[in-house]
């Protein structure tokens, strides 16, 4: 019995797994989207100050 009660609440520790890798994902996205804003508003930048 304790074997079949174990094994039901094993799935619980993947999931504590997954919201690791679920905030290290948010975390890669958030940095993606800060580098690709800053490259985005450097271009921005140098098609302005090209066309003076």
């Amino acid at each position: 019995m304790r074997n079949i009660m174990s094994s039901t609440f094993h799935p619980l520790g993947p999931r504590r797994i997954r919201r690791g890798s679920r905030q290290m994902r948010e975390k890669r996205t958030a940095w993606a989207l800060i580098v690709f804003s800053v490259l985005l508003a450097c271009v921005e930048l140098y098609i302005v100050y090209s066309a003076l």
